[in-house]
């Protein structure tokens, strides 16, 4: 039976592969566009520039402390930054979390517009407990 299968799938690939031989073509779409309409396609979409401000509370993040979770209240932090930010700490001040070396532009302006919503305290948690194991692979 798979034998039978393997040969009709192999049939079936050769018959779609020879489609145009067999005078089936298919319509040419970029002979219907006009100019106007690359245009439009070619016209750079700009990504918002605003940046959100993290969710005010009573309690700042910890940096040194906080765990993945905790950054999903500030938009555009969760998953990346906040793994970046757990990643590279402890901090001492901070003003430190600008130093991490792999952050984009971006990221960094983000950093620099929530600084209020962050502290800093001495670690008492260690990465291991604050960030979430990973589910085991399925095989």
């Amino acid at each position: 039976m798979r034998r039978l299968g393997k040969w009709f799938s192999i049939l079936s690939f050769l018959l779609i592969s020879c489609w145009g031989f067999f005078g089936w073509n298919q319509p040419v779409v970029a002979a219907n566009t006009n100019i106007e309409s690359l245009r439009m396609l070619a016209v750079k979409t700009e990504l918002p520039t605003e940046i959100k401000l993290c969710i005010e509370s009573d309690e700042k993040i910890d940096l040194n402390n906080a765990n993945l979770v905790a950054f999903t209240d500030c938009p555009g932090f969760y998953p990346t930054l906040a793994q970046l930010i757990l990643k590279n700490g402890p901090y001492q001040k901070i003003k430190d979390v600008l130093n991490i070396p792999e952050l984009t532009p971006r990221q960094k302006e983000l950093l620099i517009a929530n600084l209020d919503s962050f502290s800093v305290t001495p670690p008492v948690v260690p990465l291991e407990r604050r960030m979430p194991p990973r589910p085991p692979l399925r095989k």
